[in-house]
């Protein structure tokens, strides 16, 4: 296993932790999940860089492993349209010109948005199990987990500074009433690269119409990939193919 370059970048109030598989500026930005950061990608990015030749960098936003500020309560209802703000502070503050970003379920929410909102500043988007709008079984998953926190929060001290506050700073936004009503499809026409939209049809926090129409919102370039049996952690489930996915995009935007 290789070892990633690790380093820090100061964006404003945030100072964000970054890795970096290959060299010179990133080809492919990847963005976690609610809860994930650096190391719960596992070796994905390092397999996406070793079978694509591309440089890939990965980031854990503010709250999630040792990047900070630490979230003191839930975050805010309009908190993914700010942490695609912060994605393009990082994107400008290392001059990255044309990257692929991708994203998983949150990430991908904030890929979305970024490129809606700056669509001349990537290449193209992949999305992993992400939102746009809220649906009720995510709703209520999310519930559960309030309802038992102990074991998550546990699990996640093993990549997380934080952990405790994390995950009530996510999953408080999540079932927060505010946050109920949010939808970024209507924005979604503002998309104009390559977008892929990948989702698990044993996803546990979304049907399969989260995947199709989130597509569907975006256009005719977007497109939708189920993938058979694999649940809402897709590059856990089936790394290789997520892999696949990545690379195949890869390798359109830039021929």
């Amino acid at each position: 296993m290789t070892q990633p370059e690790f380093g820090r970048v100061e964006l404003g109030a945030a100072s964000v932790v970054t890795a970096k598989w290959g060299t010179g500026r990133a080809d492919i930005v990847m963005l976690h999940d609610g809860l994930g950061s650096i190391g719960q990608w596992r070796t994905v990015p390092e397999m996406i860089s070793a079978h694509t030749g591309a440089c890939v960098l990965a980031y854990d936003r503010p709250g999630h492993g040792a990047s900070a500020p630490v979230p003191e309560s839930h975050w805010p209802v309009d908190w993914l349209h700010q942490e695609a703000q912060l994605l393009a502070a990082l994107v400008d503050e290392l001059k990255l010109d044309d990257p692929l970003l991708v994203g998983h379920s949150d990430g991908g929410s904030i890929a979305l948005i970024h490129a809606a909102e700056r669509p001349d500043r990537q290449a193209g988007v992949l999305t992993l199990a992400a939102h746009s709008f809220v649906e009720p079984i995510c709703d209520q998953r999310i519930a559960e987990m309030r309802d038992a926190p102990e074991a998550i929060i546990a699990a996640l001290g093993r990549h997380h500074q934080h952990p405790a506050a994390l995950f009530e700073a996510w999953s408080g936004v999540w079932v927060h009433p505010g946050f109920s009503v949010w939808d970024i499809r209507p924005i979604l026409h503002r998309v104009v690269v390559p977008a892929m939209v990948a989702q698990g049809t044993s996803d546990e926090y979304g049907t399969d119409a989260m995947a199709t129409l989130t597509a569907e919102a975006i256009g005719p370039h977007a497109r939708c990939e189920l993938v058979d049996g694999v649940g809402h952690l897709m590059h856990h489930d089936a790394p290789t193919v997520v892999v696949g996915l990545i690379a195949d995009m890869n390798d359109t935007i830039r021929s």
